[in-house]
């Protein structure tokens, strides 16, 4: 199962790909432009059972699970937002 959690990365900025701890490590990757996971390992159980944080293999930033979805969640929305507000604006060519 695909989860719906989205991460971005406060320190670079990545939102592809990290390595989630929790009660089970999981490596991810994910789309920016679907705002989801594309992919997942498959779930190992963690030695350290009360790990709860999501590390980023680009700047090895180790962020809480909460806080990064959080900013995950605002990144998702301020996408939306300006998907949105954006108009295509039909050109007219003239007639020859």
């Amino acid at each position: 199962m695909i989860a719906k959690t989205f991460f971005v990365c406060p320190g670079c900025g990545n939102d592809k790909d990290f390595k989630i701890f929790t009660s089970n490590f999981q490596i991810i990757k994910q789309s920016p432009d679907l705002a989801s996971r594309t992919e997942e390992s498959g779930a190992l159980p963690s030695l350290r059972q009360n790990d709860n944080y999501v590390e980023c293999p680009h700047c090895l930033q180790q962020v809480d699970y909460d806080d990064a979805a959080t900013i995950g969640k605002k990144y998702i929305q301020a996408k939306q937002r300006l998907q949105k507000d954006i108009v295509p604006i039909a050109v007219s060519h003239p007639q020859r």
